[in-house]
């Protein structure tokens, strides 16, 4: 039964019991204890519940290690307040700055090699010689082959004429110099030819080799293109590690986020820590609120902006609240009976503050549902249920009680 509830007519006088009986136990005087009449009177009523729910804060900001690293002794405590901006952890920033040198230096040894392999003047010039050599040879060659045709026609004169002068000879027309000047001519005009031949194979063969030069040339050149990518991917490579070094060293400047006070501190610090180290944990008091696990069917009557009333156990005046979110899903939790029940998480936004009440205390939650302005107002026990669930009050007319539904 309800705390109050509302009555729907007007009584001149109400029985009010002070133990729940039957009508025989009430005329018999409820066991010997006193029975009274009250008079029922109008004023507001409100419907609510009352549930224990817990203070947190809105958001809490967890400071951990960001990098590897050594950090300094930690001198906060919880409840010192910080500022946005300010150091929280003196970190040992040494190895990081050695790291961010060592990759900038790496980068700009890169970019020199790189200037180096696109630097192809020397190999341009040598293909400008090469491919003049080239033509210059093949007119030489043209002008070899020319000469040789030139002794080739002069031998054959040679020899024409010696095999006429032999023939002379033989009927000895002439004289035996005469014979002996033209076989000398015949065989110098021969070895100049074979002279000339040699000359030409000597200039093919090394128009072959010269040809081989600007072949050489474009290998090499395609050779520096590869070596110039791989030198690019390297410099890509080592511009990631020295934005990594230089980001890393960008976190170890470890500052408060928030103007708000430390909550939790988990290390003293002076020593060695990895990254993700948990070190304190910051908040802004005046981002209180709390949390009120709800039973569903109770929940259904909340709305955001429903008033509530939260008593701590530090102060009697109640603080005052709404209702600010109610969480989509719902949990299974069992009671204190071991009754498994449907609840909700609610989240109470505070109106008003409450000095010394800080994070994770326990308050009790009122929950106001309903309220009626004008009510008739009759104490709980004097209102009685009958076994069809109707509910009924004795009023006193003309000295007598009598039955009255309401």
């Amino acid at each position: 039964m309800p705390s109050k509830i509302y009555i729907a007519s007007k009584f001149v006088n109400v029985i009010l019991f002070t133990c729940v009986a039957s009508s025989i136990l009430m005329l018999s005087g409820c066991g010997g204890k006193e029975v009274s009449a009250i008079t029922p009177h109008i004023a507001k009523i409100q419907e609510s519940f009352i549930e224990p729910a817990k203070t947190r804060l809105e958001n809490t900001y967890p400071i951990t290690m960001p990098v590897d690293g050594r950090i300094g002794r930690i001198d906060l405590q919880p409840g010192d307040r910080v500022r946005a901006g300010q150091v929280l952890v003196n970190f040992d920033r040494v190895p990081l700055e050695k790291t961010v040198q060592e990759a900038r230096a790496t980068v700009s040894s890169l970019k020199a090699e790189i200037v180096v392999k696109k630097y192809h003047d020397i190999e341009r010039t040598a293909m400008v010689e090469a491919n003049a050599t080239i033509k210059a040879a093949e007119e030489a060659l043209n002008a070899s082959s020319e000469q040789v045709a030139a002794e080739q026609a002069r031998m054959e004169r040679a020899q024409k004429e010696l095999r006429r002068m032999k023939a002379l000879a033989k009927g000895q027309a002439i004289p035996q110099s005469k014979l002996d000047d033209t076989t000398l001519l015949a065989e110098t005009s021969l070895i100049e030819l074979r002279r000339q031949e040699f000359y030409k194979a000597a200039l093919k063969a090394i128009i072959v080799a010269v040809e081989l030069g600007p072949k050489y040339i474009n290998r090499y050149l395609d050779r520096k293109e590869l070596e110039l990518n791989v030198l690019t991917f390297r410099l890509e490579q080592a511009k990631a590690a020295l934005a990594r070094a230089e980001y890393q060293l960008k976190l170890a400047r470890v500052v408060s986020p928030i103007d708000g006070v430390v909550l939790q501190r988990f290390e003293l610090g002076d020593s060695a820590l990895p990254a993700g180290k948990p070190l304190l944990t910051l908040g802004n008091l005046i981002e209180m609120e709390a949390v009120a696990d709800v039973l569903t069917q109770d929940a259904l009557k909340l709305a955001p902006g429903s008033k509530v009333a939260l008593q701590s156990s530090i102060s009697r005046a109640p603080l005052h609240g709404h209702v600010k979110r109610i969480d989509p899903a719902g949990f299974t939790k069992l009671s204190s009976l071991g009754v498994e029940q449907q609840r909700v998480h609610v989240i109470v936004a505070l109106d008003s503050k409450q000095e010394g009440l800080g994070v994770g205390y326990r308050v009790q939650a009122r929950f106001f549902t309903g309220s009626k302005p004008q009510a008739l107002i009759v104490p709980r026990f004097s209102v009685m249920q009958a076994p069809d669930r109707s509910y009924y009050v004795y009023k006193i007319l003309d000295g007598r009680l009598k039955k009255a539904s309401v």
